[in-house]
């Protein structure tokens, strides 16, 4: 089963992502904000982080930063979402996609299926 690690401090967003993406089969681990995220980090290895921007504590681009120092982190694929438009470039920060919000459940889908493909054995029992 894949791990997806949700960083966002608006629990009303988390529990929507962490609803749809258990009924898809995911195991969903979720942080408030990027500090959290990082201790998270040391207990868990997820196939995908989706982190928003706009957080207190460490917004989406110091948590993508703090992520990518972490020799076994490089490779996360991150998902990177907000209601605003990134400020700063992807190849700078290495994420992955962005997300808009407010987003489709098509639309996530569509991200994490990419980012984070179901095995094939996870595929036949859903």
């Amino acid at each position: 089963m894949k791990t997806v690690l949700i960083v966002d401090d608006e629990l009303d967003i988390v529990e929507a992502l962490k609803a749809i993406l258990e009924e898809e089969r995911y195991k969903v681990i979720t942080c408030g904000n990027g500090r959290d995220a990082l201790k998270c980090l040391e207990e868990s290895r997820p196939d995908l982080a989706i982190v928003d921007i706009m957080m207190p504590v460490m917004n989406g681009y110091e948590t993508i930063k703090a992520i990518r120092q972490r020799s076994d982190s490089q490779e996360l694929p991150i998902l990177l979402m907000s209601a605003i438009v990134p400020t700063v470039k992807a190849k700078e920060y290495t994420w992955a996609g962005f997300l808009k919000k407010p987003f489709s459940l098509r639309e996530l889908l569509k991200h994490v299926h990419e980012l984070a493909p179901k095995d094939p054995d996870q595929e036949l029992s859903s």
